[in-house]
């Protein structure tokens, strides 16, 4: 039996191997194509962007603002189009106006040489004018230097007047979180050999919110919407309330779109109307979904790149009440070939906001599933139970969950074992980053602190708990420095437990330590070994190099360890490498090559999706 496993084995590694290598062919194929058509186009080419007069900007900063631009090494030659190339003269002259070179004037000409073009901008930058004076009036409830900051005013500064524009918006936010709906704001600038600026603010009158009325709400009842809201008729109002009543809206999940728009109320100067607007989602509705996406084929591991598919039923509200229905089928399979069975789970779930007249949003899932299968194991690993869980949102992206969980864990081993397992996870999302999929500013921190067995009873006793942090911020122009620290601890753990479903904590592979397979950062007889301690650190250095593509120079960091006696600087280890970024129609993929410091002969090709991090 033992041999005819291993040789099932061995074929659907096999087996794997050659698909890989397969789609291999069929994209450098594809690419070939692509060329061969792309070398026979007749169309005019940019060959050369040529600056003159230009002393304070850099022809740098022209080729990352300009639509018209020459071809770099590794992308598609950008056809000339001279409709462009005068957009792109009044995009130079905003840049310059940015700089305080308010009488900046800039003439554009194109050379044709047959297939080819070049484009010439001679430029007279003129005076930088700096700011001397700042006068502010009229603002009484919004101070000074918070105008000014938000703004970027301050004097012997050069005088910006496109980002004053562009962010007036924040003072007006500012003004309508306290009530001023209808304040006004104006702006002279008295320009000589400097400028001095007058800001001019009318307040306004205190804006009070009247009646609430629903348009285009359907047959949905006005009663189970009137309970998501948190102001009141009479209360003064706030965006800040107004967005935080929008969003919890949404959270019913019956509305695609929500509106909520102040209108003045008739012969008044200080009441508005609140009118919400609706568009809804289909009540019920088939989803399928497929691409190569991150999947969590292990509790202790990062989720790891996969070929997948998920068919899902649901009716967004029964007998029109906010309470959800859904039935979800997930099938994965994994691009490490070292993973011989795809993951498989089956899902089913209630959930609804409101219980018994009291916020409190829940979900209710059954799950079953295979769970993960590695190399030379074959015998299948089977996950079913129950999953409640609670999420409160905060912000759009920030969020504390609670989850309860009764669960069995089952083999086909001779020995046909069953654990019975019950936890407690409580975890919390902080987001700031300026962009959900590619950020350039800001952080995220979250944790996991998970409770298995003791008073929850289960065959198992012990807490895990899980942090992470990340950074990102701009350095020079327009690169992207990004860090993350990861931090997680098992107590508890007893040697006896079987770690079904990879529950202590592993490294490797494209979404860790990329200069190591997937979780084979430690081994024990040609098999990935966990421990219960563990600490990782990514760096990155991402530039853009031109629309879709990019480069990353990396540096990933970690230590799996069995004491706390173990983390020693001397046992980090760590690898370095370089990474190509590709946004592509089906979201954006990463090729890395990773190296090993300890051992340099010692490196991989890891292609992963989505930024690491």
């Amino acid at each position: 039996m033992k041999m005819e496993n291993s040789i099932l084995n061995i074929v659907i590694v096999t087996h794997t191997k050659l698909i890989v290598i397969n789609i291999y062919k069929l994209l450098i194929c594809l690419l070939a194509f692509f060329g061969h058509l792309y070398s026979e186009s007749d169309d005019i080419i940019i060959r050369n962007i040529i600056l003159r007069g230009n002393e304070n900007v850099s022809l740098g900063e022209v080729l990352s603002i300009v639509r018209q631009r020459p071809p770099y090494w590794l992308y598609r030659r950008i056809e000339f189009d001279s409709r462009l190339v005068k957009l792109d003269a009044l995009t130079i002259k905003n840049l310059y106006h940015s700089k305080g070179f308010l009488d900046v004037a800039i003439k554009e000409s194109v050379k044709l040489d047959g297939s080819f073009a070049d484009i010439e901008y001679e430029i007279y930058e003129g005076k930088q004018y700096f700011i001397n004076n700042i006068i502010l009036e009229g603002n009484k409830l919004v101070s000074s230097e918070t105008i000014k900051s938000l703004l970027n005013l301050y004097e012997d500064q050069p005088y910006n007047p496109v980002y004053i524009n562009d962010n007036l918006y924040l003072i007006e936010n500012q003004y309508h979180n306290i009530g001023k709906l209808f304040f006004s704001i104006q702006i002279i600038d008295e320009i000589t050999d400097s400028v001095n600026v007058k800001i001019i603010i009318n307040e306004g009158k205190d804006i009070y919110i009247n009646n609430t009325f629903y348009e285009k709400i359907g047959s949905i009842d006005t009663i189970l919407v009137q309970r998501e809201i948190t102001y009141k008729k009479g209360d003064l109002y706030t965006k800040s309330e107004i967005d935080f009543t929008n969003r919890r809206i949404k959270e019913m999940g019956i509305f695609s779109m929500v509106n909520m728009v102040p209108v003045k109320v008739l012969n008044s100067d200080s009441l508005v109307n609140i009118v919400i607007e609706f568009r809804r989602f289909k009540q019920r509705e088939w989803n399928s979904v497929g691409g190569y996406d991150p999947i969590q084929f292990a509790e202790g591991a990062e989720p790891i790149p996969a070929w997948n598919a998920t068919i899902e039923w649901m009716n967004r509200s029964f007998f029109n009440t906010p309470t959800h229905f859904s039935t979800k089928l997930l099938f994965g399979v994994p691009a490490e070939v070292e993973f011989v069975l795809p993951r498989i789970r089956y899902d089913i779930s209630f959930g609804s906001n409101w219980f018994f007249g009291i916020r409190f949003p829940s979900k209710l899932t059954g799950y079953f599933e295979t769970f993960i299968e590695y190399k030379e194991k074959i015998e299948t690993i089977k996950r079913y139970g129950i999953d409640l869980s609670q999420q409160f949102k905060f912000e759009n992206r920030s969020y504390f969950e609670t989850n309860t969980v009764l669960e069995s864990f089952s083999d086909q081993s001779e020995f046909n074992s069953n654990i019975q397992q019950r936890s407690f996870r409580i975890k919390f999302n902080i987001d700031r980053k300026d962009d959900p999929l590619f950020p350039k500013n800001g952080f995220l921190v979250s944790g996991i602190l998970k409770s298995t067995g003791y008073f929850f009873g289960g065959e198992r006793d012990y807490l895990k708990a899980d942090i992470t942090y990340q950074t990102y911020f701009p350095i020079i122009k327009n690169n992207i420095f990004a860090g993350r620290i990861k931090a997680g601890r098992i107590w508890g753990w007893d040697s006896s437990f079987n770690d079904y479903s990879y529950e202590k904590f592993y490294l490797g592979g494209s979404t860790s330590m990329r200069g190591w397979d997937v979780l084979r950062f430690k081994e024990n007889n040609d098999n990935p070994k966990g421990e219960i301690i563990r600490i990782m650190t990514n760096l990155e250095l991402r530039i853009p190099i031109y629309k879709a593509f990019g480069l990353t120079f990396f540096s990933d960091g970690g230590i799996l360890a069995q004491q706390t006696r173990e983390l020693q600087l001397d046992n980090l280890k760590w690898d370095s490498g370089i990474g190509i970024n590709i946004i592509t129609p089906l979201g954006p993929i990463r090729l890395d090559y990773a190296f090993q410091l300890d051992n340099m002969r010692i490196w991989k090709f890891q292609m992963g999706v989505q930024n690491l991090f």
